[in-house]
C-alpha cells in the first residue's frame, strides 16, 4: 500500500479495492476524492495537514497522560475506566480547540461511537489485520475539506486490555463487559494495528 495510493483520483466506495482491482469500475455514479501520502500533499492542503497533525498530536498526548497516570494509580482497571468515561471528552476539547472533527477508529470496536468517518472506512477494513509496520498514514482532499488518517500501533501496556481474551485480567474483564457489551477490540498483540487517529478539516478554516 506505497506510492499506488499517492495522488490520484479514485471512487471514495472502491479506496480499498483500487489496488488491488486495478479499476475504477462504477465510478462516474461516486463522487471522487485524491488521496496522498503525507509527503505528496499539495501546497495548498498543507495548512489543512498540519491543523489536523497538530489535533492528532494533542489528542494522543493527552490520552497517554491520562492512561498512564490511571495506570500507575491502580493498574489496567483504573485505564479501562479512562477510556470509558474520558476518552470522549478529551476528544471534545481538543476538536472545540481547533475547530474540526477528530477522534480514533478502528476495523474492531470497543466504543460503536468511535466508527469510522464515511470516508475513512473502506481503507480502516481494508487494512484490518495488518501489523501497524504495513499501514501508512493518508491524506483526503474531499472538496471543501481535507481528511486524515494516521495509524495507531498496539503498544505492550495496552495489551491489559486489548490482548488475548484468556490473557485478560477477570477484573478488567469485568469492567469491559459492563462497559462494552459488544466489545469486539481484543486479540490485539505488540505491533499490531491497533487502529487509526481521523481528523478531518474544512478547507476554509484551515490554519
Amino acid at each position: 500500500m506505497g506510492a499506488g495510493w499517492v495522488g490520484f483520483a479514485v471512487p471514495l466506495a472502491s479506496l480499498a479495492l483500487f489496488a488491488a482491482a486495478g479499476g475504477t469500475a462504477g465510478c462516474s455514479e461516486q463522487p471522487r476524492v485524491r488521496v496522498y501520502a503525507p509527503e505528496e500533499v499539495p501546497e495548498d492542503l498543507r495548512p489543512a495537514l498540519a491543523q489536523a497533525d497538530r489535533a492528532i498530536g494533542a489528542l494522543q498526548a493527552a490520552l497517554l497522560e491520562a492512561l498512564t497516570a490511571e495506570l500507575e494509580r491502580g493498574g489496567p482497571e483504573r485505564a479501562v475506566r479512562v477510556c470509558r468515561d474520558a476518552a470522549q471528552g478529551i476528544a471534545s476539547k481538543v476538536r472545540e480547540a481547533e475547530g474540526i472533527g477528530l477522534g480514533r477508529t478502528s476495523h474492531r470496536l470497543r466504543n460503536p461511537r468511535n466508527a469510522p468517518p464515511a470516508w475513512a472506512r473502506e481503507v480502516v477494513e481494508a487494512h484490518a489485520g495488518m501489523r501497524a509496520g504495513e499501514a501508512a498514514a493518508r491524506v483526503f482532499d474531499l472538496g471543501d475539506r481535507v481528511g486524515v488518517l494516521r495509524p495507531i500501533p498496539m503498544v505492550g501496556f495496552c495489551a491489559a486490555c486489548h490482548g488475548p481474551p484468556e490473557t485478560i485480567a477477570p477484573e478488567v474483564q469485568a469492567v469491559l463487559s459492563g462497559a462494552y457489551p459488544e466489545d469486539r477490540a481484543v486479540g490485539f498483540a505488540p505491533g499490531d494495528l491497533r487502529g487509526w487517529f481521523w481528523a478531518e478539516v474544512p478547507k476554509a478554516q484551515a490554519r
